[in-house]
């Protein structure tokens, strides 16, 4: 995915900056324009997509978790044999499990993995599992309002990513179109362009251009990775 957004990012500076060029016959704006948006890419946008990306595969990680510890459970009736088995399963056990995880008891171990999955729902795992060793019963049963929980989050998500998916494409084809007719301007109207380009207004003006389209980029991203999952704070190291 890192890769995806660098290239990604790569390419909408050489088009800004292209399109910068082009639009003013300017180096500077040129330059300017190609070198604020890979900054930006590359420091800000892709620190903001790897969180993003983070939050979402960690949820469905414990959704996953959670649906296949309940299914072992009501199988196998034994919390540990049901959280061994789970813990065989996960795709990142090795980089989650510290080295003396195996000295810990299950209920330890339960409440441990509370540290990599950071969200309302696991807490409300945690109390489940609490409740069913105390109590016992039907854990298909009591996990019904929790399994409900966890789908809600992830249509959520699924929601979400649809939508923007769909703006952002919109946002892409708006802005392309809108570099796209500074360019076809600057050639189409060229008796004009070549008086107007004298004028100190004009590469400031087109400058100001690529960089209220770099802006409106930060905040459409902004809002995209805005994903509200409760009990995820996205100030925390990942």
């Amino acid at each position: 995915m890192m890769n995806q957004v660098t290239v990604i990012g790569i390419v909408i500076s050489i088009i800004f900056g292209i399109s910068g060029f082009l639009a003013s016959g300017n180096i500077i704006v040129g330059v300017v324009s190609l070198v604020l948006p890979m900054i930006y890419f590359l420091l800000i946008a892709r620190k903001a997509i790897t969180k993003y990306e983070t939050k979402i595969s960690r949820f469905r990680e414990c959704y996953h978790f959670i649906n296949n510890f309940v299914v072992s459970l009501s199988i196998k009736n034994s919390v540990s044999s049901a959280l061994e088995s789970v813990i065989e399963t996960m795709p990142n056990k090795d980089l989650v499990l510290s080295e003396n995880v195996d000295l810990f008891s299950v209920k330890e171990k339960i409440q441990y993995f509370s540290n990599y999955f950071r969200f309302h729902v696991y807490s409300l795992f945690i109390d489940l599992i609490n409740l069913y060793e105390e109590q016992g019963g039907n854990i298909l049963e009591m996990s019904r309002y929790l399994l409900e929980e966890t789908r809600q989050v992830e249509d959520y998500i699924f929601r979400c990513q649809n939508i923007s998916r769909k703006k952002m494409v919109e946002f892409a084809i708006l802005w392309f179109l809108t570099l796209a007719i500074m360019v076809v301007m600057r050639f189409a109207l060229s008796q004009f362009f070549s008086t107007i380009s004298k004028q100190v207004f004009f590469p400031i003006g087109i400058g100001a251009i690529i960089i209220f389209a770099l802006v409106s980029i930060h905040i459409a991203l902004s809002k995209m990775c805005n994903l509200k999952i409760k009990g995820w704070d996205d100030n925390e190291k990942i």
